[in-house]
């Protein structure tokens, strides 16, 4: 009679051990779910930049277009309002005006003036962001130190292409200049 109960008591046992680790698993899920909904939202910085990349893309649309929201300097993106800056990129004897949202990098611009016939390359270095090596066809020239250097506003720049944050009126240069002189 004993064993027989013995039995049903390590059967119920067994039963709330399984539905206690059962609960636990479900729980363990949610909460991976939870930071999977995390990393696809805007708070994640990669998402955001990605979102930041789209939005540009749209940008570059909107503002190839004459019309109204042009003339005001602001676009409707996604339900936001985002205001329009006008700046300058002047390289050799070529110089690209263009609207681009406010906040954004000289490097931004770059990418945005591809549209327009603009190339450019760049290495990324983690900790100091893009150097830019290439620009329409004319590479950098280690060997006789000749490179490209950013000017913001006919003044050397004194922060990098990628951390440079854009200004209504500016003008970004580039100049092929041998630096040992």
């Amino acid at each position: 009679m004993r064993s027989k109960k013995y039995k049903k008591i390590l059967i119920i046992a067994g039963v709330i051990l399984f539905l206690f680790v059962a609960s636990a698993y479900f729980v363990g899920l949610q909460t991976k779910s939870h930071s999977v909904k995390l990393q696809e939202s805007s708070e994640n910085p990669a998402v955001k930049s990605s979102q930041d990349d789209l939005l540009k893309n749209e940008q570059s649309e909107i503002s190839g277009q004459n019309n109204q929201n042009q003339k005001n300097n602001e676009s409707q993106i996604s339900g936001e309002v985002e205001k329009l800056i006008d700046v300058s990129l002047k390289v050799q004897d070529k110089t690209y005006t263009v609207k681009i949202k406010e906040g954004s990098f000289a490097y931004d611009l770059m990418e945005q003036l591809k549209n327009q016939g603009f190339s450019f390359s760049a290495t990324e270095y983690s900790s100091l962001g893009f150097f830019v090596t290439e620009i329409n066809g004319i590479k950098e020239d280690r060997k006789n130190s000749t490179y490209w250097t950013l000017y913001l506003n006919n003044k050397e720049a004194t922060t990098g292409v990628s951390k440079l944050i854009l200004k209504n009126g500016d003008l970004i240069e580039w100049k092929y200049e041998n630096r040992n002189n």
